[in-house]
């Protein structure tokens, strides 16, 4: 075994311990109180120095090696979703309808784990290491990665490295890959008003369910017809809303949805052409609309060097059968991505799915992680923070 991932291994039982604290703790975004103090608890216990509420609960923390050198950055999301939890685990979240769904507690366990290895080891380390555990993740559109970057803590860091537990892959594999890794995500609302009658005298008013079904079947054609075949896009209506009563023409109609794309170009001609398309089906119908369109995180797109560090890691540590060398980027999205738009760095998937188990999906209510991907996914970040500030 790899001296490094060894040592993280011997460090197994308290990245347990600290993973069900934090899972047991779970807080919603801008809420992280507790999981702050737990963080900070573990911090003070490794003698690692660090700044606190930054950007809300977020933490900062710095390690510094033996001689100067670059600067990286490892960051954990730190919030939970709002769904009560339907495990039978023993640490379940105390906390009424709030849950660690999508694995945020063992990303904070991983850097707590790095964090650990890379201070008992800062003799060996050339440069700093900046370890950012950041609150509202889930808070789209606005997110938490914003106001860590106001802060100015990152100013000077020349590489940022990020990950997230992935149930489609095998356990132990690492997925990373150049380029668009995760999506835009954007958010619309479209109110469609019209004027109620009695449903049996249609012509008296203006009905809001026929504007809000002419938009829905209409606005794919802006995916099928005016994107390009090469380029992933994706508009999906969650709820449509309309109607008071079965014999009551609908007055109002809301569309509320989200449209999920790569290129900033399409991104941008598909929300125009949206509010185009829903204004014109309005006044055809004699109607009215209330157009909102909201952008939320951007893309996360992996930069070259980065992920060739990721990579090099990886199979140093695990061999190069760990690396999953995939093509297509998932349209699901991450706010690491307000990150790289301004520092170079990678994001990369930590697979979790185990053979004979079952893997439930992120943000399901029975979500549960095998734990002996904790000192794994640990000696990871250690790996890529070193791997980074050695190279030259």
């Amino acid at each position: 075994m790899n001296t490094i991932l060894n040592e993280s291994n011997k460090n197994q039982e308290l990245l347990v311990k600290i993973r069900r604290e934090l899972h047991m703790n779970a807080e919603t975004s801008q809420n992280e109180i507790e999981t702050s103090k737990i963080i900070m608890k573990y911090l003070d216990e490794f003698n690692i120095h660090y700044k606190s509420d930054i950007g809300g609960h977020g933490i900062v923390a710095e390690i510094s090696g033996s001689e100067p050198g670059k600067i990286v950055a490892l960051r954990a999301d730190m919030d939970a979703l709002e769904m009560e939890e339907e495990t039978d685990i023993d640490f379940k979240s105390k906390n009424k309808n709030v849950m660690h769904s999508c694995g945020h507690d063992s990303h904070m366990t991983f850097l707590l784990g790095a964090a650990k290895l890379l201070n008992d080891n800062k003799d060996k380390i050339k440069g700093k290491v900046k370890l950012v555990f950041q609150p509202a993740e889930e808070f789209s559109p606005i997110g938490g990665a914003p106001k860590i970057l106001e802060s100015g803590l990152l100013d000077d860091v020349d590489a940022i490295f990020g990950s997230h537990v992935w149930p489609d892959l095998p356990f132990g594999k690492i997925a990373v890959k150049e380029g668009p890794m995760m999506a835009n995500s954007d958010h619309f609302k479209i109110k469609f008003i019209g004027a109620s009658s009695h449903a049996a005298k249609p012509h008296e008013g203006v009905d809001a369910v026929i504007m809000g079904s002419q938009f829905v079947n209409a606005m794919q054609t802006l995916i099928s017809r005016n994107t390009d075949p090469m380029n992933s896009a994706v508009l999906t209506v969650g709820r449509f809303i309309a109607g008071t009563r079965y014999n009551v023409m609908a007055e109002e109609a809301l569309i509320d949805g989200t449209c999920r794309t790569f290129s900033r170009d399409d991104r941008i001609r598909i929300s125009k052409d949206m509010e185009n398309l829903a204004k014109a089906i309005a006044e055809v119908n004699h109607g009215k609309c209330e157009y909102n369109y909201g952008f939320g995180y951007p893309a996360v797109i992996n930069e070259k060097e980065s992920v060739e560090v990721v990579k090099e890691s990886v199979a140093e540590l695990f061999g190069k059968e760990a690396v999953l060398e995939i093509e297509k980027p998932a349209m699901t999205a991450e706010d690491f991505a307000f990150y790289l738009e301004k520092i170079k760095g990678a994001f990369y998937w930590v697979g979790i799915g185990k053979e004979g188990e079952k893997n439930y999906p992120l943000h399901s209510k029975r979500f549960y992680l095998n734990e002996d991907i904790l000192y794994r996914g640990a000696a990871l970040m250690y790996e890529i923070a070193t791997n980074f500030l050695n190279k030259n």
